[in-house]
């Protein structure tokens, strides 16, 4: 991709790319830190289509937002080979298993099993990334994560 960067003397400078989809994107940085977003549908057309006018500060919070501090998106090759190694199951709590009325911690799922739980859904309530604490109780549906062994493991030991 070409960007095309121009001084604009006594503003700060622009930059200008045309995207895959064939629009062009103006961003113009001004002294004062402030940014101004053009976007034109057609690179030949003089009015932009949307205008977007971003403080410093919420430049900076976009910019981390689109360099993927944040969050980094996975690639189709690495999601690929993720989804053939791991699986996620919802696994119901059986009122007679042997991890009903224990703590993540004492029932030693991971130890036992390798699967990690990452959820609990009790009723109506989920129960997100659940501290080692907190008591796995008949009904919870756990939301898994490990290999097909792993989960199958799992999956006996909520069954009973």
């Amino acid at each position: 991709m070409k960007v095309k960067t121009s001084e604009l003397p006594g503003i700060g400078k622009s930059y200008s790319f045309e995207t895959a989809e064939g629009a062009r994107l103006v961003v113009i940085v001004h002294h004062q830190g402030n940014r101004e977003i053009y976007y034109f549908e057609d690179p030949d057309q003089d009015d932009p289509n949307q205008t977007f006018l971003l403080t410093d500060e919420e430049a900076r919070q976009l910019g981390t937002i689109l360099l993927g501090v944040d969050y980094q998106p996975i690639t189709d090759d690495r999601m690929e080979f993720l989804m053939k190694n791991l699986r996620v199951d919802w696994l119901k709590v059986a009122p007679a298993s042997c991890l009903a009325g224990k703590s993540i911690l004492q029932s030693q799922v991971r130890k036992r099993t390798g699967a990690t739980i990452i959820a609990i859904q009790r009723a109506e309530t989920m129960i997100g990334s659940p501290d080692v604490d907190e008591v796995i109780q008949p009904g919870d549906i756990l939301m898994s994560i490990g290999t097909r062994d792993q989960t199958k493991s799992l999956e006996s030991l909520c069954q009973g």
